[in-house]
């Protein structure tokens, strides 16, 4: 993905209760995207209950090597049988619109896949749209 000449476009960070208005914002974004309505409160009220119960899982910021916070990851954990322990669902993945189009999604993607190994899940689910 990358090269000490050719750095990674990205770096993951476990989001905390402090990033939960950027949070907001690039929840909102997504939700404009997508065409999805939800009330400003209640979005927010879910923001802070996931980031207040890290065992139903995690919202990942994705960090430009430039610093700025780009987009998002959201995934929920659940179990398997099938796959026999814990996984997890890619609830939501958002790059902004500026940044799309020059590899940062993929490169969420991988560092998504990368941490989920790190943390010892078992499997990643993902679900995309046709026009994704």
């Amino acid at each position: 993905m990358g090269t000490p000449a050719n750095p990674p476009p990205i770096v993951l960070i476990e989001a905390r209760p402090e990033h939960a208005a950027e949070i907001d914002r690039l929840v909102a974004a997504f939700h404009q995207h997508e065409g999805v309505n939800v009330a400003a409160h209640a979005r927010r009220t879910s923001i802070d209950a996931l980031l207040a119960m890290p065992a139903q899982g995690r919202i990942l910021l994705v960090q430009h090597r430039d610093a700025e916070i780009v987009g998002y990851a959201v995934l929920a954990f659940g179990f398997s049988l099938e796959f026999g322990g814990r996984d997890a669902f890619v609830d939501e993945l958002f790059i902004a619109d500026v940044f799309r189009g020059q590899g940062i999604g993929t490169a969420a993607l991988t560092a998504v896949c990368a941490w989920a190994r790190q943390e010892g899940l078992c499997a990643l689910h993902l679900e995309v749209e046709r026009d994704n």
